[in-house]
């Protein structure tokens, strides 16, 4: 009677599903966060070539030692967050501060011995048949 409605195809629907997840990502502002996220691996493994990883992990997160990246990533976070009032999401975007602590080393309790009563096996030998099974009904 009536034709059928025809369905968006796939293909649309999984372009359509993708582009709103980039617009909502844009909309909090999670490029910011990605572009820092590649400066700060850029910093590290430059860092990391000249020293320890240790001193490479301390440069980066300090915030003395900022690579052009972060800066314009600090500048432009802040042009697009003008609107916050809030001072909790202002010293959240102030930077990242890592936490180093020493290597802590786990040694294994002593060994135990463990002595373990041995096992005798006892056979039983029997020179009885086993009884046979009942008729079946129907079979002679």
């Amino acid at each position: 009677m009536f034709p059928a409605a025809s369905a968006p195809p796939r293909l649309w629907l999984r372009h359509a599903q993708r582009g709103t997840v980039l617009l909502l990502c844009l909309a909090l502002g999670l490029q910011w966060a990605l572009l820092q996220g590649i400066a700060w691996t850029g910093m590290f493994i430059s860092f990391a070539r000249e020293g320890s990883v240790i001193e490479a992990v301390e440069k980066t997160f300090d915030g003395q030692h900022a690579c052009e990246l972060c800066k314009k990533v600090k500048e432009g976070s802040q042009n697009s967050s003008n609107t916050s009032s809030s001072t909790q999401e202002d010293d959240a975007t102030k930077g990242l501060h890592a936490v180093l602590v020493s290597p802590t080393v786990l040694i294994p309790p002593a060994e135990e011995i463990l002595s373990f009563a041995p096992l005798c096996e006892v056979k039983i030998s029997r020179n009885e048949m086993p009884e046979p099974p009942p008729p079946r009904r129907g079979q002679v």
